[in-house]
């Protein structure tokens, strides 16, 4: 029953190929800052391994022609949607803080993300959000517009789904959310839109901006990692992890399976936390941007 969702969508693939969140960087450029930026998240409190949830909280939501289409009351007038949503009252929120929401719609194959969502009452309800087209190239939103995700960026673009796992690897770029306080306040390079806006704990002069691409070192040891570990690794090294959000520690972000199940490996995945800062290059960044009025 799950595997036509599941086909549908690998049918519509994640920004076309070779975008910003498909393209290798294995052989990209590092920044010439790249160290400096490194050692100032240390500095600021960066000090712990990476993790990813063994029961995960995030959800996919899948929408097809029939699903009904919500008009998003925004929880803030500074925040619109544009677009009317696919939503239906069996469909998950996540159920901690953030209350992300993730609906693919599969027909047209676009996907639809919000912040603090709540539904009541037949009212559809978020803070922020935003909403992209699976068969096109990223589309960076608005300088100073956060999605999902204090950057600007596509959660769902950057989260590990465990069909695509199983599947034997992950072939794009991961989004990660770095410890509070130690990466910039209120700068971004492209494809982020926005930043956190939460004061950098540092005197460090560097600081990393929302949007960074950073690449694991080739020469990390993953030979003793399982297979999920393993596959998190690779994808690190192939693709990178984009600073996309803020959070309590060095996170990263992953789906519960489509039909219910939990295959997640708690024993597997807690090799991620060997992972540190400091077994990463950043890779050559661009222009650096500041939030308007900021």
């Amino acid at each position: 029953m799950i595997a036509v969702p599941a086909a549908a969508l690998a049918a519509c693939g994640l920004f076309g190929s070779n975008n910003a969140y498909t393209k290798p960087v294995t052989h990209a450029a590092i920044d010439r800052n790249s160290r400096a930026y490194i050692t100032s998240m240390v500095s600021a409190g960066n000090s712990g391994g990476f993790w990813i949830a063994s029961n995960p909280v995030e959800f996919i939501n899948v929408a097809g022609a029939r699903t009904p289409l919500l008009r998003v009351v925004p929880k803030v007038p500074y925040h619109q949607f544009p677009l009317p949503y696919p939503w239906q009252a069996d469909f998950r929120i996540e159920p901690l803080n953030d209350a992300h929401s993730i609906v693919v719609q599969t027909h047209a194959c676009r996907v639809y993300e919000a912040w603090n969502t709540s539904f009541a009452g037949g009212v559809l309800s978020a803070y922020s959000g935003a909403s992209w087209n699976l068969r096109r190239p990223f589309a960076p939103l608005r300088a100073g517009t956060p999605s999902a995700m204090a950057s600007g960026l596509s959660l769902y673009g950057g989260m590990v789904r465990w069909e695509e796992l199983a599947a034997g690897s992950i072939r794009h770029a991961l989004v990660w959310a770095a410890p509070a306080g130690t990466v910039a306040q209120w700068s971004f390079v492209a494809p982020a839109s926005d930043a956190e806006g939460i004061a950098f704990k540092s005197s460090a002069a560097y600081q990393l901006p929302y949007g960074a691409r950073l690449r694991l070192r080739s020469s990390f040891d993953v030979s003793r990692f399982g297979p999920q570990s393993a596959a998190i690794a690779r994808a690190m090294k192939t693709y990178g992890i984009y600073l996309a959000d803020s959070a309590r520690a060095n996170e990263l972000y992953n789906a519960a399976a489509l039909d219910g199940s939990n295959h997640w490996d708690r024993g597997d995945l807690a090799s991620l936390g060997t992972i540190h800062i400091t077994d990463f290059d950043v890779v050559s960044l661009g222009k650096v941007q500041r939030v308007p009025g900021r």
